[in-house]
């Protein structure tokens, strides 16, 4: 009984969240509830990272003291090692286990996590299984906690889009906005790392497209980012690791010879944006092959991948772990006065300080590229402003005295450069990068310079399952999505794609209360039931060209009023079924029954389309790139 009536307290809650509040409320119950579950997740992560870490520092010979308080990278305790050469077995030790676990209970958690959630947006209704955030949040600890060369927002951003999917699961939304959930829980994620509440939001919305935004998705997006960062404030305390940089004369920023550097500091970047993307796919694709043609074990390519960086690790231990806290006593060495603060941190590279900075650059590019490229668990986004710095700070060592700029500032400028152009988000990494530097008026020098990196770079993305542009389901119909459904053979089961959030009827229910409760959850058509639970039909005004004022008033019961037939699918149908039936009944949805015809609940067009039709277009750029390499061929051939 006391269990009874909690769920039916909670039924209630819902029901108020998804029919009475408005859009501002609706969204912000929604996010806050996101932001939570995510940023205790990821709290959760770094716990794990910290105790991986603490015990990699006596495996060391560090002091206790160090391991304790100081250290949550591996490049710093590699760099401060008595033992130097375990570097390669703890890196291929962590990345075994960490391949174990995902391989083992969530296959979908290796790599790079922001690409799977764009995957999962674009390809998987927004669905992201809650078992995904544990196992990611794992395998990432051990794998950066030992030393591979990967960013922490990879998971984060895993586990925030799980967040995202559960909330949404929990509270009965729709397909669409299940998916603004999962971007939501991705800003959140960000923002509770990188403690920038509107860059993350921008990012998120951001890296669904190369030339667009999920405008959409915005605002739930800056309100599950700014709640994500207050409570970040608390649980990972008020400062980011990496620091802020002063501007002493804003001017300065805006003179013709600085707004000229930043259009080369961009074109400079660009090659290196090329070159992660390019050695990472490559890295990628020769794993993948091994696997399918040498038919080695899949879980044998993270393993791979870590003996190359294990030994790369040895002579340059910079590139390893998260390189996060070594990112940050480098940006304050570039800040100081003189060079002796960066060569006590580079000197032991044995070469000078321009090469220094080149070097770890493409090492850091090449590390993480075999780390996240073969299957390992991390993310791609601080290495990437980790290479952006290097970059940048020696861009601006060559530039030093042709322009009113200091070097360490160009170092924050190709963080977001570099990345921005590698993954399509210039507009969300300058932002990003402006809140880390802890000032506003980065903002226009880091669009500039981003945005013409990222020109440079058009029509390559790390981020594989990015589409070019959002596709409006509204200049499809259901014979033409049919059509290529049947010639590409694809079979979504509809469970992937019901929504069980609209309500229905009662056939002994009143007519007028029925079309109320329609109106009122914003449902063009109320699917009718009998006391099993049973369909009996659909109450679809426009359809049976009902008159809704003679509705509202009666008192009949809807059994009386002549429904129409429902067009019907049960639970395991394939989406092709679901789309005969549209076009069969002249609908644009269908309604969802198990095997007894009871009501689960109902999928859309609109659904349908945002779900399966960047499928096809990936089918049609596959084929493409298939012909155009038969024609290339031929053309060489004669």
């Amino acid at each position: 009984m006391p269990r009874e009536r909690a769920l039916s307290k909670l039924n209630n809650i819902i029901n108020a969240i998804n029919e009475r509040l408005t859009y501002v409320e609706r969204w912000l119950v929604i996010s806050t509830a996101t932001a939570i579950i995510s940023s205790l997740a990821i709290g959760l992560f770094y716990v794990m990272l910290h105790i991986v870490t603490f015990i990699m520092s006596h495996l060391h010979g560090l002091n206790f003291a160090l391991g304790l308080h100081g250290v949550s990278d591996y490049a710093i305790i590699a760099l401060k090692s008595r033992n130097k050469y375990i570097i390669p077995l703890t890196v291929v030790a962590g990345a075994a286990l960490a391949a174990v676990i995902v391989y083992r209970w969530a296959p979908e958690a290796e790599g790079g996590g922001t690409d799977a959630i764009v995957e999962a947006y674009h390809h998987g209704a927004g669905i992201v299984r809650p078992r995904v955030a544990l196992v990611k949040a794992v395998a990432s600890a051990l794998l950066l906690g030992t030393g591979g060369s990967g960013g922490p927002e990879g998971p984060a951003v895993q586990i925030g889009g799980a967040a995202g999917s559960f909330a949404s699961m929990l509270l009965r939304l729709s397909v669409e906005e299940r998916k603004i959930a999962v971007i939501a829980g991705v800003a959140a994620a960000l923002s509770f790392i990188f403690k920038s509440p509107v860059g993350a939001a921008i990012f998120a919305v951001e890296v669904l497209y190369e030339q667009d935004m999920e405008v959409a998705a915005l605002i739930p997006s800056l309100f599950a980012s700014v709640i994500a960062y207050a409570l970040s404030l608390h649980i990972l305390g008020p400062e980011y690791r990496l620091p802020s940089i002063a501007v002493s004369n804003i001017l300065n920023l805006y003179s013709i010879s600085a707004v000229a550097s930043y259009i080369l500091l961009g074109l400079f970047v660009a090659p290196f944006a090329y070159l992660y993307v390019f050695t990472f796919r490559r890295i990628r694709e020769s794993m993948n092959t091994l696997v399918e043609k040498r038919k080695i074990p899949v879980y044998v390519k993270p393993v791979i991948g870590a003996l190359f960086v294990g030994t790369i690790g040895l002579l340059v231990p910079h590139i390893l772990g998260t390189g996060e806290e070594l990112l940050t006593e480098m940006l304050r060495a570039f800040q100081s006065i003189g060079e002796a603060s960066v060569a006590r941190i580079l000197g032991s590279l044995h070469v000078g300080l321009l090469m220094a900075l080149f070097l770890l650059a493409v090492l850091k590019i090449l590390a993480t590229s075999l780390t996240v490229g073969s299957g390992g668990s991390g993310g791609l986004l601080a290495p990437g402003l980790y290479a952006g710095a290097m970059v940048g700070e020696l861009f601006g060592l060559i530039m030093e005295g042709h322009t009113t700029v200091r070097p360490a500032l160009y170092a924050y400028l190709g963080m977001a450069a570099l990345f921005g152009a590698a993954s399509k988000v210039p507009v969300g990494l300058s932002f990003l990068v402006a809140e880390i530097g802890g000032s506003p008026a980065l903002i226009v020098p880091a669009l500039i310079t981003s945005l013409t990196a990222s020109l440079a770079t058009r029509g390559i993305t790390i981020v594989e399952s990015q589409l070019p542009h959002p596709i409006s389901p509204r200049i499809f119909t259901a014979e033409s999505l049919l059509q290529l459904i049947r010639e590409y053979g694809v079979c979504i089961p509809v469970d992937k794609l019901v929504n069980k959030s609209p309500i229905t009827a009662n056939w002994n229910e009143k007519l007028g209360e029925a079309i109320h409760k329609m109106i009122s959850s914003r449902q063009h058509i109320i699917p009718v039931v009998d006391d099993n639970g049973r369909v009996v039909g659909v109450l679809d005004p426009g359809y049976a060209g009902l008159d809704l004022r003679y509705a509202l008033r009666s008192n009949e019961p809807v059994a009386e009023v002549s429904l129409s037939q429902a067009p019907l699918v049960r639970l395991g149908d394939c989406v092709t079924r679901a789309l005969e039936q549209m076009v069969l009944y002249g609908t644009d949805y269908v309604i969802v029954v198990d095997n007894m015809l009871r009501y689960v609940g109902v999928v859309t067009l609109e659904d349908l389309v945002r779900t399966l039709f960047p499928m096809i277009i990936g089918r049609l750029r596959q084929e493409r790139g298939v012909l155009t390499s038969q024609a290339g061929h031929g053309l060489q051939a004669g």
